[in-house]
């Protein structure tokens, strides 16, 4: 039995406004439901938060500043806020558990958790607590896709139909006025203007999108075929993608979308391997990610951390555990690019260090610090992009401090400055995370605390 595809996706699915879609997700989803309860009832246990009524739940917290902190440009007393601030909303239920980690330097500055890893068993957040980090694979795959560029088994800037037969025939959606005839339903398929380039799917201006934050046609199209949901592996999402117009023309407009995922499936296609191995090959292996996977061996399953769900008057409750099936189903084929990775604080860790030290890792080369040049320039100008001074460059936001990251759909996160060799990582688990603050403010309380 293979597991749920992109589980990033399932909850926001089942609240689509479209008229007909809620009845046909809801059935859709309560139907693999029962398959998978059926046949993966030792999996989904693993992953079930099991009540321990014998233990006493005691918020587990601590931070631990370093002594030479001032000696790095910081101000030990702005770095306690992060303490009083997370361990407050532990206490208060609006946070079951999280960690944060800050490096400066090579140095480690600033490291707490606070709360506990599953409120039900009473285990506390750990060191080495295995969090479901989404969204902060697309930065990874991001990498590995500029290893087989700089091999030259990938064209940055080549047609993606290249790699990709499904997508040789690709159209744009358009919708027509309302006194044109010959057109189904209001719209019709026209030729993109351009071809979709690996750049493209790397900066999100590939004239794909995810089919769940908007109500467009190709929204509703996605999610009819259960994009991300209901494939066994990333080669039948890519068959599927094919099949259905863009939402964009190539490289007109920036669409956070499924594009990490369709690079997943170019990396197979281009080093003649999985997905899954390549990465624990190229890039798990020789930066010491011992710790990150797609989907977790039975021994590591006691490290992995509940995923909650906001309830009422802002208090925590455990997620479906179908979430996170493909996390622990030692079938699950479906290698997502772009949010199916879980990891540590430190794993992720070694992967910023690199990221700093312009590709290098314990002396091994991962990518050239031209590479990471590119990767951190903005590639949206001239590109229509959301509002603001939003930039971004081959996988990572760029904000005006001059940090490069990206977040995960449950609250992870991750900033890596350059200019001050600056790392700060935060890692919880609440889906969906919401407009929760306090990530921003771990971020913006270091950024104080650096003179």
């Amino acid at each position: 039995m293979r597991a749920l595809g992109n589980t990033n996706c399932q909850l926001p699915i089942l609240r689509m406004t479209n008229r007909h879609q809620p009845l046909f997700n809801a059935r859709l989803i309560a139907a693999f439901a029962f398959i998978l309860l059926a046949r993966n009832e030792q999996a989904v246990a693993q992953v079930l938060p099991s009540v321990d009524k014998s233990k006493a739940i005691q918020f587990s917290q601590s931070a631990e500043i370093s002594s030479s902190a001032k000696d790095f440009g910081f101000n030990p007393t702005k770095l306690k806020a992060i303490d009083r601030k997370l361990a407050a909303m532990v206490k208060a239920g609006e946070t079951v558990g999280c960690s944060a980690l800050v490096i400066k330097d090579d140095q480690e500055i600033f490291f707490g958790k606070w709360g506990e890893s599953s409120r039900e068993s009473a285990t506390p957040i750990a060191r080495d607590t295995i969090f479901r980090i989404y969204s902060m694979s697309k930065p990874i795959t991001s990498i590995a896709v500029m290893q087989l560029v700089e091999q030259g088994k990938i064209e940055l800037d080549a047609p993606v139909k290249k790699y990709l037969q499904d997508f040789e025939n690709l159209t744009v959606l358009k919708k027509t006025r309302q006194q044109d005839r010959g057109t189904k339903n209001g719209f019709e398929e026209v030729a993109p203007k351009r071809d979709m380039t690996i750049r493209d799917l790397l900066r999100h201006t590939s004239g794909l999108t995810y089919g769940f934050f908007g109500d467009s046609e190709v929204d509703k199209r996605y999610r009819r075929a259960g994009i991300l949901l209901l494939e066994r592996d990333i080669k039948e999402t890519v068959r599927k993608l094919g099949k259905i117009p863009l939402l964009n023309h190539p490289g007109s407009k920036f669409v956070y979308s499924v594009s990490t995922d369709v690079l997943g499936r170019v990396i197979e296609v281009a080093s003649g391997q999985s997905f899954d191995a390549y990465l624990r090959e190229n890039i798990f292996l020789p930066l010491q990610m011992d710790d990150t996977y797609f989907s977790l061996p039975a021994a590591k399953l006691e490290r992995f951390a509940t995923l909650y769900k906001p309830a009422k008057n802002r208090t925590l409750t455990p997620a479906n555990p179908l979430q996170s099936l493909r996390f622990v189903s030692e079938a699950n084929d479906f290698f997502s690019g772009g949010g199916g990775l879980c990891s540590t604080l430190d794993d992720y860790a070694n992967f910023c260090k690199m990221l700093l030290q312009k590709g290098n890792f314990a002396g091994k080369q991962i990518v050239d610090a031209s590479t990471i040049a590119e990767m951190f320039t903005n590639q949206l100008a001239d590109i229509d992009q959301p509002p603001g001074q939003f930039k971004f460059g081959l996988g990572f936001k760029i904000s005006p401090r001059g940090d490069y990251g990206w977040g995960g759909a449950a609250g992870t996160h991750f900033w890596v400055n350059p200019e001050k060799n600056l790392t700060i990582l935060y890692m919880v688990q609440i889906m969906p995370y919401g407009n929760r603050k306090d990530r921003d403010f771990v971020r913006d309380a270091v950024y104080s605390a650096l003179r």
